[in-house]
């Protein structure tokens, strides 16, 4: 996919295709003349500002942040001028003047706010922050638009391959497949409450079952599907990627419409000049338009209405289905572009999708989401192990360096019982009560706890009531479901991070945890019968601590908050232990 001056990217196959050369398509009976052709950059700019727009335009228009739960966050007013004041002139400006250098101080804006929020950021939003480094390098580099294009697209292109690859990798843990915890049934629950209601497919019932047993290998399927088409056929793989993020987008609940606004914005990467032929004459009008008119009145019925990401998502998705049925053609002179580019995006690409979880550095905010992968403790991948440095300082042999065992030794914790408002905030973060009760109805049905954590969630959002509050995960539910608090397994890491929020906050709790061994199933945590630590806390600092006789200062929740900088990349995903428990990890958002 390198694009030239005169030809929006390339001939395709060397000839001519239907009678023209630019983008293998005619337009309108006649070929585009010379001086038609395409400002790639400014296509991929102005598509990348519209994204960035959505949650601007959410406050501004509907006066709260959007119901898709992962849109970007934003600062209010009051906390600072870095969104308001800074970002959004600056996308204003590369939206109506997208030349290289303002795009590039528009993109670094972006990068900086990005890890202002590290690590409560969605995992897409680092996908976006990968692909605007990657920019920003090319930008960087110099030579002009068709130059700074030419060098970025295909090495975004490949990049974002390699992201999709991570994800559909992630989702190959024994805990996946099996149906009991595994994420395919919850989501697939989900979509089907929203699509149908309890007399047509009744819980229980074979239909519905055979459905929800099926989900995790057809999730899977399916989204290995969609990084191979995006990597060897991107024509098929954005009309296979708009309808996979589509199925997000219906989700009453786990609306994570910010995910697939967000890719949808950069499916210009793969289809270099897209959006330009579509937005010319064609006959291609009935069709696309009638598939975006009929997915949005199911948007509406199923949310109660739209905000801005459902409706840029369905125009974006019009003009691809428009472009395409135009005639429209990707390259076919292959990823092109600058090789040390191409290569050093590939190779950020796949260190963050595929080593960051490997090693511990990153659990949360990685590519590992919906993957019901056991982040610590001995992995459940089918592949690759998980937490090695966790692992490795674990043992209480290995304590060199010192700052190293200080960030990631500790071992495992399992908390048994607090009344910190904070703690139980974050963990186990109980959201059953707010599923749709003919999701749960489904749940039960094929033999699942019908139980829901929103881990990820409670962490992005933290501080966020007001955002959190207006989002799909709090718009509909059942809230007179009681279910009780159960235990959850922790890196020593985790609680020691959790325990300084309750302490900024002033709280007063109890604490009642007992370190367990490293390798271990939520059955064996479970039953392990260790010392327990039971910690008293004032809200002005005075504390107790007793593990049969007081703790040594040695005790993890007598430790220091964790380093600063391993808070920037690294939220664990906790472990919630439920009745009836073996082998596998619960599913959690």
């Amino acid at each position: 996919m390198e694009p030239t001056a005169k030809t929006n990217g390339a001939k395709t196959n060397g000839a001519k295709t239907n009678g023209a050369k630019t983008n293998g398509a005619k337009t309108n009976g006649k070929d585009k003349k010379e001086g038609d052709e395409v400002n790639l950059l400014a296509e991929y700019g102005r598509a990348w500002c519209l994204h960035q727009f959505v949650p601007f335009v959410d406050k501004l228009v509907l006066g709260s942040y959007g119901q898709a739960m992962d849109n970007r966050m934003l600062k209010p007013w009051d906390q600072g001028p870095d969104d308001w004041m800074i970002r959004l002139p600056l996308l204003v400006v590369s939206f109506l003047f997208p030349n290289p250098w303002v795009l590039l101080v528009a993109h670094v804006a972006n990068i900086v706010s990005w890890f202002y929020w590290m690590p409560a950021v969605w995992d897409h939003m680092v996908w976006a922050a990968l692909l605007e480094l990657t920019f920003v390098l090319a930008a960087l580099a110099g030579g002009g638009k068709e130059a700074v294009a030419k060098r970025f697209l295909p090495a975004a292109r490949m990049e974002l391959c390699v992201l999709y690859w991570s994800a559909a990798f992630w989702k190959l843990t024994t805990s996946w497949y099996t149906v009991r915890g595994s994420c395919a049934p919850v989501l697939l629950s989900e979509l089907m409450a929203g699509l149908f209601t309890a007399e047509l497919v009744p819980p229980g019932s074979a239909f519905a079952n055979i459905m929800l047993k099926i989900a995790p290998v057809f999730v899977a399927a399916l989204e290995f599907a969609v990084a191979y088409c995006l990597t060897f056929r991107p024509t098929a793989g954005v009309v296979l990627a708009l309808a996979f993020h589509q199925t997000i987008n219906l989700m009453p609940m786990t609306y994570a419409g910010g995910f697939s606004i967000s890719m949808c914005c950069r499916f210009v990467i793969f289809l270099p000049g897209i959006v330009s032929q579509a937005l010319g004459k064609s006959n291609s009008l009935i069709l696309p338009l009638s598939l975006c008119v009929a997915v949005g009145a199911a948007m509406f019925a199923i949310h109660k209405g739209v905000d801005t990401a459902c409706v840029l998502f369905l125009s974006l998705a019009f003009l691809y289905l428009r472009g395409i049925m135009s005639g429209h053609r990707p390259s076919a002179k292959g990823f092109g572009g600058a090789a040390w580019l191409s290569f050093l995006a590939i190779l950020i690409g796949f260190v963050y999708g595929f080593l960051a979880p490997v090693a511990g550095v990153m659990a949360m905010a990685s590519s590992t989401m919906y993957g019901n992968v056991k982040q610590w403790g001995g992995t459940n991948h089918l592949a690759v192990p998980t937490g090695l440095l966790q692992e490795h300082f674990a043992d209480p042999k290995n304590t060199e360096p010192a700052w190293a065992k200080d960030a990631f030794g500790g071992g495992l914790i399992r908390v048994d019982e607090t009344t910190s408002p904070t703690m139980r905030e974050l963990c186990p973060a109980e959201a059953t009560h707010l599923m749709l009760p003919y999701a749960r109805d489904l749940l039960i049905g094929v033999g699942t706890p019908g139980r829901y954590f929103e881990l990820y969630a409670a962490r992005n959002y933290y501080n966020r009531d007001d955002d959190h509050g207006s989002s799909a995960l709090h718009n509909r539910g059942n809230t007179t479901v009681e279910v009780s608090q159960p235990p959850y397994v922790e890196p020593a890491y985790e609680l020691r991070r959790v325990l300084s929020l309750a302490r900024k906050k002033g709280e007063s709790f109890t604490l009642k945890y007992t370190p367990v061994p490293w390798f271990g199933t939520p059955k064996s945590y479970a039953e392990y019968q260790g010392e327990q630590v039971v910690l008293k806390e004032e809200g002005n600092g005075q504390r107790t601590c007793m593990k049969g006789k007081p703790c040594d200062d040695s005790e993890v929740a007598l430790q220091p908050p964790p380093q600063y900088w391993l808070t920037k990349f690294l939220h664990p995903y906790p472990l919630p232990i439920l009745p009836g428990d073996t082998r596998e990890v619960h599913c959690s958002t």
